[in-house]
């Protein structure tokens, strides 16, 4: 797998079978594998900003007889005991760890990880259970060991790089899903304001969010950005 670039412009991606797509514009969307694309590309060599994979586990546990978690639950962040909780289908409650400074960060290669569940899934599970006490812990772990997409800060880089046509939308940190269909815009604006000839480095896209009437100043989202200090360096962004 390639990324041709020529004269500092990127031409598409040649797949492992040898095939090219020609294509003006690539986007790295490739979550926990994003920095190996970036390499691919050449990509990394202006950033200050950089990604990497983290194991998380996520437990699902019954709900609590008597009570329909999947219908009445809430999403519930608890900084004091280091987990959020929220609806799971199946009337589960599904708990992850908010990284608190005692839960080991494991960086792992996003092609090879442990994918079984350790002593992390019982001690979230624990967690839970001092804040809803009737909480049944199963002897079979179930629910789900996956990646995250790492920065620096815990925030994302939604930007161009160095290269003309190769933009990257990653580091998402576990903490964009909810806002996928607003970063989606946004890289389009983007994307658009770039390739019309505008110098994103110097004059930073400003982008209209149009349901709040805000306009986001999108180089916090740069590659070349200083480590955002604000951050609560976890999955809460």
């Amino acid at each position: 797998t390639q990324i041709p670039v020529e004269s500092g412009r990127v031409r598409g991606v040649i797949l492992a079978d040898g095939s090219q797509i020609s294509a003006p514009v690539v986007v790295n969307v490739a979550g926990p594998h994003s920095s190996r694309i970036n390499q691919l590309a050449g990509a990394q060599v202006d950033m200050k900003i950089t990604t990497r994979a983290l194991r998380q586990e996520v437990a699902h546990v019954p709900s609590p007889d008597g009570f329909d978690f999947e219908k009445l639950g809430l999403v519930v962040s608890d900084n004091d005991i280091g987990i959020y909780c929220r609806p799971e289908n199946g009337n589960h409650v599904l708990t992850g760890s908010e990284d608190p400074d005692c839960d080991r960060h494991d960086w792992v290669d996003p092609d090879e990880y442990n994918k079984g569940f350790t002593d992390q899934w019982t001690t979230q599970v624990l967690r839970l259970a001092q804040r809803i006490p009737g909480l049944k812990i199963p002897n079979q772990a179930k629910g789900v060991v996956d990646l995250y997409d790492v920065t620096e800060d815990w925030l994302p880089i939604y930007d161009r790089s160095a290269i003309d046509g190769f933009y990257m939308a990653c580091g998402t940190s576990g903490n964009q899903f909810k806002n996928a269909p607003s970063a989606g815009r946004l890289m389009a604006a983007l994307i658009e304001y770039c390739e019309s000839g505008n110098d994103h480095d110097a004059q930073p896209l400003q982008h209209r969010l149009d349901n709040i009437d805000y306009v986001l100043d999108t180089a916090s989202m740069s590659r070349r950005r200083e480590i955002n200090t604000e951050s609560s360096f976890s999955v809460l962004g």
